[in-house]
């Protein structure tokens, strides 16, 4: 898969648009959009980090000359100061409301955790000001069979998608996602 860094951005007005469809990745700190980017591309363009909050930029990716994957500043665990989490939230949320070009945001959420109230309230916001998302529940190499059967029958009315960067489950399943949304 051919990836190309674009550029990284800290303050909305620094955005421009890449004339391009894009899809945005939300969720925690420690939820693994970094990862899942990575798998998705077979490159480690995206820092990953074991200390949560590395992010603190968007950081966009080409991908194929065709589509543009964004990997937003997670929420949740990261020791930052309050100015700068006020900071991130208002970079996501101008972009999330302004951008032309965002297709699907996708919200991941680590499936042992499941949907938190963060999460949900994510998701009535989108769907205030509708905007697409999709969910993918993340490190699902973390459960036993049974349970992750269990959290599947849990959450099925929503139609995530489930994802691990260990064993690169669910990663046809979103190429093929985005494939369709182009």
């Amino acid at each position: 898969m051919k990836v190309k860094f674009l550029k990284s951005i800290y303050d909305f007005k620094d955005y421009k648009g890449f004339n391009l469809p894009e899809f945005a990745f939300a969720g925690r700190s420690n939820v693994g959009k970094s990862s899942l980017i990575n798998t998705l591309v077979n490159t480690k363009i995206a820092h990953t980090s074991k200390t949560p909050g590395k992010t603190r930029a968007i950081n966009f990716f080409l991908i194929e000359d065709k589509y543009v994957l964004a990997d937003l500043p997670g929420y949740g665990y990261a020791k930052i100061t309050k100015e700068a989490q006020l900071s991130w939230k208002e970079l996501i949320e101008n972009y999330i409301t302004s951008s032309k070009n965002l297709k699907i945001l996708f919200i991941l959420a680590d499936i042992s955790r499941g949907l938190e109230d963060e999460e949900l309230t994510l998701i009535d916001w989108l769907k205030y000001i509708k905007r697409p998302y999709k969910i993918i529940f993340t490190k699902t190499d973390k459960l036993s069979r049974n349970e992750l059967r269990t959290k599947i029958n849990t959450y099925k009315d929503l139609s995530p998608l489930y994802f691990s960067s260990v064993n690169n489950e669910g990663k046809r399943e979103l190429i093929k996602f985005i494939e369709e949304a182009l």
